[in-house]
């Protein structure tokens, strides 16, 4: 098969069944300062040309974990939220269309690392580490003789997953705050100094400081939102951004406002930390020496289709800052090429001028050398969580365009998919039949089909045949949706805390929605049934793209320490 490859909160606001949340949120979005209106509204790409990349002493990676795109000035965000990193991209190359593989710290991060595409590697499930098979970026370095340095704040970015391999230094102490990022450039700076003046190197800084629970420091998050919190706020920890996720809440606009200054907020004080580093970088005289990339493994979400935190594949969850900086770059470049988080490890190899194994990610230097260079015309990305589904993207550029398909299901058991309020599907043929049993007592459902109220369905705790009438030939769009929910935690069935309507059996119920992100980047005009032959042609390549496994990942044991970590963080439940 062809594939791409290359050498429990208070929470106010509950939406009637079927009302639209895009026009809910719209014009707070607009208030935010990031509504529809052009991926790169304001922005035009470079056509200068482009610079030699000679190898440098050093190479310096920064992971800013969470940071979305559009809340980067540089990437057109009305708020002041980088006016480091807006000078940073005003004297380096700024990649415009970067997307990330997966919206989760672990694959993504190993993505970047492995130059390949999450099923390659191998470690999508949280309890997996990375097979010896597969050599990492840093291997690869050390063996060619630089000195390797990497500081994490933990959580998923432990070294046991495969993350310490080819580091001569490690640490991943577990993150308490946000200012921890304080203490892992701290330590990478102490690195660095004793690195001998002939030596080369290479250096990883992550931090966790725009992730949740978005705590910046008060100075910080005043600029952004003054006063108490609104009615029905609660702490954006990770288990309550979860349980809004798994209780199918919707917090009223305010919350969401205040959640999303908060998160601004946290950007701001990590940008006054990256500006701090550049300063004793170039105090020292090691930024005229290193490469620098400065990046994210996925995004944040608002509420902008219907959850918080990241557990969707929508472009707020996959399109990523992606800044280089290199001593021979005299002039600024913007790229708008498609590019993916797997090119970093090969474009790494190729400044350094290394050799590495096959790669699915492709190099970005020759971008460098030409910005005209044609580059990729598609991408993919996918996503698993019990909040979000299963799904699959498939990205396509050209004309002007930047579409994604978005292809997502529930995740399902032995005998069906669990619900937690409502589900949204689509479909063929005149008629459906499917199995469906309610969760914990009656429950009607409201059903509707291309936005035609049918009459509602009644539920018991018994498994029943259903069968829709859809009214003739589709394609059709099937929405069930019920009024309330139960989790089997609070009726004593078990630890599950999800918040659970109804079971569906018999068949898989799949929903695709095409966006043009450039035109659309938060992805509210859904263009499936207006431009069906795109979607088809999508719909092919997403079916035809098949990433075999290089080697087994190794199955692995958490200790209850890391579990409490990830928990924290809202990984884990």
């Amino acid at each position: 098969m062809p594939r791409d490859r290359v050498a429990s909160p208070a929470v106010v606001g509950r939406r009637s069944p079927f009302f639209p949340r895009a026009l809910l949120l719209f014009g707070l979005l607009a208030a935010l300062g990031c509504a529809p209106g052009g991926e790169r509204a304001g922005l035009a790409s470079s056509p200068e040309a482009g610079f030699e990349p000679a190898p440098t002493r050093g190479y310096i990676l920064i992971s800013i974990d969470t940071l979305r795109a559009d809340r980067v000035g540089a990437y057109g965000y009305a708020r002041d939220t980088t006016p480091f990193l807006d000078r940073l991209a005003a004297r380096g190359t700024l990649f415009e269309r970067a997307i990330a593989q997966f919206p989760s710290t672990l694959p993504s991060h190993l993505s970047i690392l492995t130059g390949l595409y999450p099923r390659e590697h191998g470690v999508v499930p949280p309890v997996h580490v990375l097979a010896p098979e597969i050599p990492t970026v840093p291997e690869l370095f050390r063996a060619a003789g630089f000195r390797t340095a990497g500081f994490t704040e933990g959580g998923y970015m432990k070294g046991y997953f495969g993350f310490a391999r080819g580091f001569e230094v490690w640490r991943d102490d577990d993150t308490t705050a946000e200012t921890d990022v304080e203490r892992t450039f701290a330590a990478g700076l102490e690195f660095l100094r004793g690195v001998g003046k002939e030596e080369r190197f290479l250096l990883f800084l992550h931090t966790y400081a725009v992730h949740d629970p978005y705590d910046p420091p008060a100075r910080f998050r005043e600029l952004y939102w003054r006063g108490p919190p609104p009615e029905g706020a609660f702490p954006p920890t990770g288990p309550e951004l979860a349980a809004v996720n798994e209780r199918g809440l919707a917090p009223s606009p305010e919350v969401v406002a205040y959640l999303s200054a908060l998160y601004d907020g946290s950007v701001r004080y990590v940008d006054a930390q990256v500006e701090s580093l550049f300063a004793e970088l170039e105090r020292t005289g090691l930024l005229a020496e290193s490469t620098v990339i400065l990046f994210s493994d996925h995004g944040e979400e608002f509420l902008e289709h219907g959850k918080l935190a990241h557990t969707q594949t929508y472009h707020e969850l996959l399109h990523i800052p992606l800044l280089l900086l290199h001593p021979a770059q005299k002039a600024p470049l913007r790229l708008g090429a498609l590019v993916e988080g797997i090119d970093l490890a090969p474009t790494l190899l190729d400044l350094a001028d290394l050799s590495g194994p096959p790669m699915s990610g492709r190099s970005l230097v020759p971008l460098l050398r030409q910005p005209d260079t044609p580059g990729r015309t598609s991408a993919f990305a996918e996503g698993e969580s019990r909040a979000g589904g299963v799904s699959r993207v498939r990205y396509r550029a050209g004309d002007g365009e930047l579409l994604q398909l978005v292809r997502s299901r529930p995740e399902a058991d032995r005998d069906g998919a669990w619900i937690t309020r409502r589900l949204v599907f689509d479909t063929s043929g005149e008629s459906l039949a499917f199995d469906a049993v309610s969760f914990a007592g009656e429950r009607e459902l409201a059903v509707a089909v291309d936005g035609r109220n049918l009459p509602a369905l009644l539920l018991g705790g018994a498994w029943r045949r259903v069968t829709l009438d859809l009214g003739g030939r589709g394609p059709h769009r099937v929405t069930l949706e019920a009024a309330d929910c139960r989790s089997p935690a609070e009726l004593g069935l078990g630890d599950d805390p999800r918040c659970l309507s109804f079971k569906i059996g018999g068949f898989t119920p799949e929903r695709f929605e095409l966006f043009d992100v450039a035109a659309d980047p938060l992805g509210q005009r859904d263009l499936s049934r207006r431009r069906q032959e795109a979607t088809r042609a999508l719909r092919a390549e997403l079916r035809a793209i098949v990433h075999t496994p290089r080697a087994a990942g190794a199955p692995g044991e958490l200790t209850a320490e890391h579990v409490k970590a990830l928990r924290a963080l809202g990984y884990l439940r």
